[in-house]
């Protein structure tokens, strides 16, 4: 018992945030079932689609994460799974913008429940996207350096917000890119070289909302750990 206390010491805190991230999800499909059996209803059927969708980053993440490590695997597996992350990681912070579903409220279920449901799922799916970025950049830090660690988080809140917009307001989805790869590249030729302004202002302003939030959660983290230190200090 002690033996394999001292294997899972070292990642007691990865294991409680995927301990926390499973329970997240858990009470976010407890509340779906819920209102299913209040209204007998499957309006909001999609949140179940989403929330596994943003699961898949994780799973890529953690993927890349274990094989960043063995040098013989990083070169081959390691950019084919960065890539596959790209495409479906927008499927994370995506849930947020099921938020407007809240402008048309159900008469047969009181609106601060569909509040409570859609916030749940957005803050997994959120919490899930900021979990699978920290793996990513983890990575790319390890192998390039802390400033290349802290350009590919504002990148890749850029093009998420770029992928959040396609997915919403122009409806495509993540597997279009592996299976219509040049019918996509067409259009997004075309869309980016005729761009609207509320293709603009929505990519601008949820990158800001997505890096901000990613950044404080990080800063929390490192206010924790340097924490830490000084509790122990003073115990001794």
């Amino acid at each position: 018992m002690k033996k394999l206390y001292e294997r899972v010491q070292p990642y007691k805190f990865h294991m409680t945030v995927f301990i926390l991230l499973c329970g997240a999800t858990l009470l976010s499909l407890v509340l779906f079932r819920l209102r299913t059996l209040l209204t007998g209803s499957l309006d909001y059927a999609f949140l179940v689609w989403n929330i596994f969708l943003a699961w898949i980053p994780l799973g890529l993440a953690y993927t890349a994460s274990v094989f960043a490590w063995k040098r013989k695997f990083l070169l081959l597996t390691v950019p084919l799974v960065f890539i596959l992350w790209m495409l479906f990681f927008p499927n994370a912070p995506y849930i947020l913008t099921d938020l407007q579903h809240l402008g048309h409220p159900k008469p047969e279920i009181p609106l601060w429940f569909d509040m409570l449901l859609l916030i749940w799922f957005s803050w997994t799916g959120l919490l899930l996207g900021v979990v699978s970025m920290f793996l990513m950049q983890d990575i790319v830090r390890r192998q390039f350096g802390r400033l290349a660690g802290w350009v590919f988080v504002f990148a890749t809140g850029v093009l998420c917000s770029l992928g959040i917009y396609i997915g919403r307001f122009l409806r495509w989805n993540s597997w279009d890119m592996l299976f219509n790869p040049l019918d996509r590249l067409r259009d997004f030729i075309y869309y980016a070289t005729h761009p609207s302004m509320r293709a603009i202002i929505f990519i601008g302003v949820f990158s800001a909302f997505f890096i901000f939030f990613y950044v404080t959660l990080y800063a929390f983290g490192f206010l924790l750990h340097e924490q830490t230190p000084r509790v122990s200090q003073e115990i001794t």
